[in-house]
């Protein structure tokens, strides 16, 4: 199911460049998405006092799924920076 996805992010991944840019695109990606998220929780708590509220808990559920796949792989790309930075660097002995 997801291993065009798989690919894809290692072809990403691998390419310093590529990586770079995603990692860019990957954290304002993720700060829109926290808002939205909060916006869905704030309509999720006013749509409960109304006695509904129902589809919006499960949006907000849908997108803090979103959000946390979305953190994991930047979080991946960040320590594959750093290991790909500091792996250049001369080993202390």
């Amino acid at each position: 199911m997801f291993t065009n996805y798989d690919i894809e992010f290692d072809e990403m991944a691998a390419d310093s460049v590529r990586r770079h840019a995603m990692i860019t695109s990957l954290s304002k990606r993720r700060a829109a998405l926290f808002w939205i998220a909060m916006l869905m929780m704030a309509l999720a708590f006013v749509a409960s006092w109304f006695g509904s509220g129902v589809i919006e808990v499960l949006g907000f559920a849908l997108i803090c799924s979103i959000y946390f796949k979305m953190e994991s792989d930047l979080r991946l790309l960040r320590a594959i920076e750093l290991l790909q930075k500091n792996g250049d660097a001369k080993p202390t002995v």
